[in-house]
């Protein structure tokens, strides 16, 4: 470890249908789990909606083995809510952390708009235009 000291992630549901999850510091697998909580009670709402991941610290969470398994083991308990519920992602990330991103959301076994951004406002035009409009979805708040 590093020796940064990981903060859970902080959920904001503003825009909605529109949330916001934001890691400040690199998750560890507490703060992933808490993450993911955070998004299955959006999906426990049984409403459309977008997710911007921003991952203000580059890599969203610790290179710790045992998140990436946790991860995908949690997407597969909420699958069928994912496909209902989830329109899209969109992650920013620093221009230096894009490509692990990229990377990152490959592999995800999601079948919906995946993009990573450096921008946040590129980020949220992107899901406004790629997954919230085609759904008739329209958020004035922005």
């Amino acid at each position: 470890m590093s020796g940064q000291i990981s903060m859970l992630p902080e959920g904001d549901e503003t825009h909605w249908p529109l949330a916001i999850l934001v890691a400040e510091t690199p998750l560890d697998v507490d703060g992933m789990r808490a993450g993911l909580d955070m998004i299955e009670s959006w999906l426990r709402r049984e409403q459309p909606f977008a997710l911007l991941l921003v991952a203000a610290c580059g890599c969203a969470f610790q290179r710790d083995v045992a998140v990436l398994p946790m991860l995908a083991q949690r997407l597969d308990l909420v699958r069928e809510a994912l496909c209902r519920s989830l329109l899209g992602v969109a992650v920013v990330a620093p221009a230096s952390a894009l490509d692990d991103a990229r990377r990152s959301l490959a592999r995800l076994p999601l079948d919906m708009p995946l993009e990573v951004f450096e921008k946040g406002s590129l980020a949220v035009r992107w899901l406004c235009a790629s997954a919230l409009s085609p759904a008739g979805i329209i958020i004035d708040s922005l």
